[in-house]
């Protein structure tokens, strides 16, 4: 590096070996595998040199400045004399400097199975294979996951015939080493419970997931409830290289809002697939990587015309299911999940014996790399003759995590649990639900005052503890959903669903959306009030600033919740279980009035994969004095 770069050097180092990065997709690889290949190794100089020349080069430098690496710039890079080239890119010009050492090439994909736009022509050309130039040269060495890929490229470049070397897939080998940690990995997505993560991964190019259905990630936000399920998207870096990062979180801002995680394309990808229950992809390494796993699989999309006929990913292409983008996707994605997956099935088992057949010497992919790189280098490995570490993948950090979720619109329904009476001894009318002169807001499919509700009273003559279901779908994507909110709702002129399904927004009334809160038919105070007092004063506030407002809920600390109705009552709700939210114990409440239920006694609350004991209580809030005009 430099003039008389030997001057200023701690470690003698015995070989100089430089990286040659290119894009990111490509810097990646190289960065994941030389620290451990090279581990405690200080006869080895590395140093990286950057080829601005792709068209995907934004975020090249900025990556490898991140992890302190020694850049060299490109202008030098003929004036040097490495004694190993290595690069994960096969589009570096690496045949026009006075070099004679070897060229080991690494894949930065899933063995050689797409064809990809070639950037020195008009044509396409198979991805992976550098030019036949370099080839000819004898520098060059493809590094290869299976001894089928050897043959395969043979085949389809002459050249290629013994200029390859078996070093398994460490990328693989991360991913085998980290299932044991999916618990980790979770957590650190934020994934509790129940909750199934639903893995978005899309790779390049109008064939891709995005390319195909850019409104995707916004549909299964939309349709999924947000108590079951968790979404997030992994990108190829190639499209935030072409579009810019801005452009894309801008094509993604509505599913954004609504909780979609994105995870960096340089690092957390593999833990959130291990932590994946589903993943929805292409024709990109993530989606085979995933099939090899075992994780249950969807095709968002996938380049017939991309993927190479007779290669492991094309069989992949042809077995596994294929998302449809005109139906309903929460069917589908329960069938995916195996949740009404056809006894026999064996898809999946079929899908990861595909992705299997494409990884040879499982777990020891950075051993033989190891072993190739100190050979081309003519250098012994390190005396002490230890394997390098088997490294699982880091925990993913979601970039730019979404808030909580504040404006959602709640599904609610009744079902009767035999044998439990229903607050037995008190009465109720249904007048009792809201007071008159109430209207209703744009939230609701159903008015609280129509036709089609029960007219019984309730009250001694009910026989059962109601079991009242609750769902929550991101209002901020609403309008993505393939399901019309009406579908599952009868017509406010029948009166044959009297126990639901109903409908209706909430939000906190501090959202900065304003659309939400100023058409809510339920809105909830962020914090929890400190006692029951300050709660009341809030819900009178609010009933007042916002005449179109049912009901306004708020939690106070240690008590419970405080649902406030017009006409000056409030139902206190508590549970027996886990923390609830005041968005879900104000919905318990909206749901009793819907159905002419007295909102008091007790009830069975169904969230998510959990059900608890909730009490309900109702009361009249102190009236304070009205200001006189």
């Amino acid at each position: 590096m430099g003039d008389d770069p030997e001057r200023w050097q701690t470690f003698p180092g015995a070989r100089l070996v430089v990286a040659v990065a290119r894009t990111v997709t490509s810097t990646v690889r190289v960065l994941d595998v030389l620290r451990p290949v090279l581990r405690d190794d200080p006869r080895v100089h590395l140093v990286f040199a950057f080829d601005p020349t792709s068209a995907f080069n934004d975020g090249v430098h900025a990556l490898l400045r991140s992890v302190g690496a020694r850049v060299l710039p490109w202008r030098q890079f003929a004036r040097i004399s490495p004694d190993l080239i290595i690069t994960a890119t096969e589009n570096a010009d690496l045949t026009t400097a006075h070099h004679t050492c070897p060229v080991l090439v690494l894949p930065h994909g899933v063995g050689f199975h797409k064809v990809v736009p070639d950037s020195r022509s008009d044509r396409d050309r198979l991805a992976g294979v550098v030019p036949d130039a370099l080839l000819h040269s004898g520098r060059a060495w493809l590094a290869i996951s299976h001894p089928d890929q050897a043959a395969q490229l043979a085949a389809a470049h002459p050249a290629t015939a013994g200029r390859t070397l078996l070093v398994g897939d460490p990328c693989y080998d991360a991913l085998l080493n980290g299932r044991a940690l999916r618990t980790t990995y979770r957590t650190a997505l934020g994934i509790a419970g129940g909750r199934r993560l639903v893995m978005l991964s899309s790779t390049w190019r109008d064939h891709s997931v995005l390319g195909r259905d850019p409104a995707l990630p916004a549909r299964l936000l939309a349709e999924l409830p947000l108590d079951d399920y968790a979404v997030c998207l992994v990108t190829h870096p190639n499209i935030s290289s072409a579009h810019g990062s801005y452009a894309l979180r801008s094509h993604l801002d509505s599913a954004h809002d609504a909780g979609l995680l994105t995870i960096p394309p340089t690092a957390g990808w593999q833990a959130t697939l291990l932590a994946a229950d589903l993943l929805i992809g292409d024709h990109g390494s993530v989606t085979f990587y995933g099939a090899a796993l075992g994780t249950p699989l969807l095709l968002g999309a996938f380049g017939d015309d991309e993927a190479v006929t007779g290669t492991p990913m094309a069989e992949l292409g042809r077995i596994a299911p294929r998302l449809r983008p005109d139906a309903p996707l929460r069917p589908q994605i329960e069938r995916a999940l195996g949740l009404g997956r056809a006894p026999g099935d064996d898809t999946l088992e079929r899908l990861r014996k595909v992705g299997e057949s494409a990884f040879a010497a499982p777990g020891r992919a950075l051993e033989l790399l190891r072993t190739a790189v100190y050979d081309l280098l003519s250098l012994p490995e390190p005396a002490d003759g230890s394997p390098p570490p088997r490294r699982a993948p880091e925990p993913p950090v979601p970039q730019d995590r979404p808030e909580p979720t504040t404006a959602c619109y709640v599904h609610t329904s009744l079902s009767e649990d035999p044998g439990d009476s229903w607050n037995s001894g008190y009465s109720w009318s249904p007048s009792d639900s809201w007071s008159s002169g109430d209207s209703r807001s744009p939230g609701d499919t159903r008015g609280p005052s129509g036709s089609g509700g029960s007219s019984g009273s309730g009250g001694s003559e009910e026989t059962g503890c109601p079991r009242i279901s609750v769902e929550r779908t991101p209002a901020a994507v609403a309008a993505s959903s393939s399901v019309s909110p009406n579908s599952s709702v009868s017509p406010m002129t029948r009166g044959d669903v009297p126990d639901g399904p109903f409908r209706h927004l909430s939000c906190a009334d501090d959202e900065w959306d304003r659309r939400w809160p100023e058409s809510a038919s339920v809105l909830v105070r962020r914090a929890p009030a400190d006692t029951a007092v300050a709660a009341d004063r809030w819900i009178e506030d609010t009933l007042t600033r916002y005449p179109g407002c049912l009901l306004a809920a708020a939690a106070v600390t240690g008590r419970g919740c405080r649902v406030g109705l017009r006409d000056g009552r409030t139902v206190e709700v508590s549970t027996t279980g886990p923390k609830c939210d005041a968005t879900v114990l104000a919905a318990v409440v909206y749901a009793c009035l819907r159905a002419r239920r007295p909102p008091a006694g007790f009830v069975t609350l169904a969230l998510g994969d959990r059900s608890e004991d909730a009490v309900l209580r109702l009361t009249r809030r102190a009236s304070r004095p009205r200001p006189t005009g």
